[in-house]
C-alpha cells in the first residue's frame, strides 16, 4: 500500500511540474514580448500568476527565480492598470524583486539581478523620489514618507531612511519616525558628506546630484555650469533629539533623557549633541539645566551667536545685565540677528507702563507729566536704535514695524510713523 501510495504522489508531483513549466513558459511568452501589453495580456498573465503560485512548493529554484521574477511584473502591470492603488501593491513587488536577488545568489545566477539592479531598480528610484518630492510638496507627508522608505529598501541608502522618518514627523506619525531614527541612531548614521550642485543652463536653478561622477558629466557635456561642492554637516545631533522628543511626546520623559545621556557619552564632543540635550531640558522646563548646558556649548563652539542669544533668553528671567551682555555677545557674532536687537529695543523699554500709568494719572501735575514725558521718549529714542537694526535686517518683519510706528507716535514723529505704517500689511 505505501508503494502504491508513493508511486500516485510522484505521479501528481510530476504532473505539478509539468503543469507549472508550461504556465512559466506562457508567463515568459508574455513577458518578453517588445510591444506593450494588452489589456487582454495582462489579465491572462496576472491569471497565470495566480494558478501557478500554490505549487511553488514543488518547484525547482529555477523556476522559483522566474516565478518571483513574473510575479514582480504582475505587480508593475496591476500598477499600471491601477494607479491609486500603486502605493499599496509596490512593496510586495519590491519583495518578490528582492526574492528573485536572494534565490539567484543562493543559486550562483544572475540573470535578472543584474537587470534589477542596473535597469529596475534605478528607474524606479527616480520615479518614486520625484513622486516622494511632489507629495511632500503637497503635504501629503504620510505616502511621502512610504515612498522614500521604499526607495531606502531598494537603493539601502540611509539619507532615504532619514527623508521618510522627517515626513513622518510632519504627519504627526511619531511611532513610525521612532522606529526610522532609531534604525539610524543604531547604524551609525551621520549623514555628512558633500553635495554636488550645478547650475542647470535652461532652467537658471542649482540641481543637486547622487555623485562628482554624474554632475562632471553634465558638465562635460555643457548641460550644466558653476559647480559647487557643499560639505553636508552631521544629522547625528537632530537624529538623537528627535528621538527624545518623541519620547517626550508620547510622555516618557525618562527614554528621552537615556536616549540623549548615551548619545553623550559616546559623542562627548559632539556640540549639536550637547545642543540637542539641552534643547530636550528645555522642552521638559528645567530651566537650570538648559542654561548649564547652553553655557558649555558656548565654551565648547564659542562662535554661534543662536547660542548667545538662548542663554539671554532664560537668563533675562533672573539676571537682566547679564541677558543684555549675552545679547550684544550674539550681535558681536552676528549684527544682523534680529531677535537679538528685538529683545535689547524690549529691555530699553522696562519701566515703561509704570512710567506710561503715572502719566495716566489724573493727579499728576503738569511738570511731573513733562518729567515722565521726557523719561518714557528716552526709553523710546534707545529701543528705536536697536528696533531699527532689526528693520534693516528683516526689512518685512510686522512685529518690527508695529513697534516703530507706536513709539514714533510717542516721540511725535508723525511723518516717520507715516511712512512706517505704510508697511504694514492689511
Amino acid at each position: 500500500m505505501k508503494i502504491k501510495y508513493a508511486i500516485a504522489a510522484s505521479l501528481l508531483l510530476s504532473i505539478s511540474a509539468f503543469a507549472q513549466k508550461e504556465e512559466l513558459r506562457a508567463l515568459k511568452r508574455i513577458s518578453d514580448k517588445e510591444t506593450p501589453p494588452t489589456a487582454a495580456e495582462i489579465t491572462e498573465f496576472k491569471r497565470l500568476v495566480a494558478a501557478v503560485e500554490p505549487k511553488m512548493g514543488a518547484a525547482t529554484a529555477e523556476q522559483q527565480i522566474e516565478f518571483h521574477y513574473f510575479k514582480a511584473e504582475a505587480g508593475m502591470l496591476e500598477m499600471m492598470a491601477n494607479p491609486m492603488g500603486a502605493q499599496a501593491i509596490l512593496p510586495k513587488a519590491i519583495e518578490s524583486l528582492d526574492k528573485v536577488m536572494e534565490l539567484e545568489k543562493a543559486a550562483g545566477k544572475s540573470k535578472y539581478t543584474k537587470e534589477i539592479q542596473t535597469e529596475i531598480y534605478p528607474v524606479l528610484k527616480n520615479q518614486l523620489i520625484t513622486a516622494a518630492n511632489q507629495l511632500n510638496g503637497q503635504k501629503m507627508y504620510k505616502p511621502a514618507s512610504d515612498l522614500f522608505l521604499t526607495v531606502y529598501k531598494i537603493t539601502k541608502d540611509p539619507n532615504y531612511l532619514y527623508n521618510a522618518a522627517v515626513m513622518s514627523v510632519n504627519a504627526q506619525d511619531y511611532d513610525t519616525a521612532l522606529k526610522h531614527y532609531e534604525e539610524l541612531d543604531k547604524s551609525g548614521y551621520t549623514g555628512e558628506g558633500i553635495s554636488y550642485t550645478a547650475k542647470n543652463v535652461a532652467s537658471g536653478k542649482y540641481e543637486t546630484f547622487p555623485d562628482k561622477k554624474t554632475r562632471d558629466l553634465g558638465l562635460a557635456q555643457k548641460i550644466y555650469v558653476l559647480p559647487k561642492d557643499e560639505k553636508l554637516p552631521s544629522l547625528k545631533g537632530d537624529i538623537v533629539k528627535n528621538i527624545a522628543l518623541i519620547y517626550v511626546q508620547k510622555g516618557d520623559t525618562e527614554k528621552a533623557k537615556q536616549a540623549m545621556t548615551s548619545a553623550r557619552k559616546n559623542n562627548p564632543d559632539d556640540v549639536s549633541l550637547l545642543i540637542a540635550e539641552a534643547d530636550l531640558y528645555l522642552k521638559t522646563k528645567d530651566m537650570a539645566t538648559y542654561k548649564k548646558l547652553i553655557t558649555e556649548a558656548t565654551q565648547k563652539n564659542p562662535n554661534n551667536a543662536d547660542l548667545y542669544y538662548n542663554l539671554g533668553v532664560v537668563t533675562s528671567e533672573t539676571d537682566k545685565a547679564e541677558a543684555k551682555a549675552l545679547y550684544e555677545k550674539a550681535l558681536s557674532i552676528n549684527p544682523n540677528y534680529t531677535n537679538a536687537n528685538i529683545n535689547l529695543g524690549i529691555m530699553m523699554l522696562d519701566g515703561e507702563q509704570k512710567i506710561v500709568d503715572e502719566m495716566n494719572n489724573p493727579k499728576t501735575s503738569d511738570k511731573r507729566y513733562n518729567e515722565l514725558k521726557k523719561q518714557r521718549d528716552d526709553l523710546y529714542k534707545k529701543a528705536l536704535s536697536y528696533f531699527d537694526k532689526a528693520h534693516k535686517a528683516e526689512p518685512d518683519n510686522q512685529y518690527v514695524i508695529s513697534s516703530m510706528v507706536s513709539m514714533y507716535q510717542g516721540l511725535d514723529m508723525e511723518a516717520e510713523a507715516k511712512a512706517m505704517k505704510a508697511k504694514l500689511k492689511k
